[in-house]
């Protein structure tokens, strides 16, 4: 029975632990803009991305873990969201953006290049990401394009992580 409710407490954590959650919600101290923000929900492998809303007006920002490989992608560069139901939503970044060193600074030294890119979304953008799943990602960068399909799991995860955030 111990075993039973232990293994119960674990699946329940872990779960926990990759929900989507507001992670910041105040009131900038010296701006006065409202500032809502994400945590980050995985794409696909390698692939991430969060929400943060700045007075009624959402951002979209990825991460993609670039490997040993150095991407970068233009202001304005695409990345494109095709949804179950077949519309493609395009976005583009809104400003140059090259990956970054990074390292988790562990005995086992995980380190690879992450490209960070950032996208404005308007407001039929959010009602469609808040209503439909996204089936497969496309990002423009200097060396073509990356191109990911999205798990039916992680599309329900960012269609849970679109609704956090409510356009005003």
């Amino acid at each position: 029975m111990k075993k039973l409710f232990f293994a119960l407490v674990l699946i329940v954590m872990h779960e926990h632990s990759f929900s989507q959650k507001i992670t910041v919600d105040k009131i900038d101290d010296f701006t006065g803009a409202h500032i809502v923000e994400t945590s980050y929900a995985k794409i696909s492998d390698g692939f991430n991305c969060t929400l943060r809303k700045i007075d009624g007006r959402c951002y979209f920002s990825t991460a993609y873990n670039c490997g040993d490989e150095i991407y970068s992608a233009k202001e304005g560069a695409e990345f494109m969201l095709k949804l179950n139901d077949g519309e493609i939503i395009i976005l583009n970044n809104l400003e140059y953006a090259v990956a970054d060193y990074w390292s988790s600074g562990a005995p086992a030294y995980l380190s690879h290049f992450v490209l960070k890119t950032e996208y404005l979304l308007s407001p039929s953008q959010v009602a469609q990401l808040q209503s439909t799943e996204i089936s497969v990602v496309r990002l423009y960068t200097s060396e073509g394009y990356i191109e990911r399909i999205v798990s039916e799991r992680n599309a329900k995860r960012l269609l849970k992580l679109f609704n956090l955030i409510k356009m005003l």
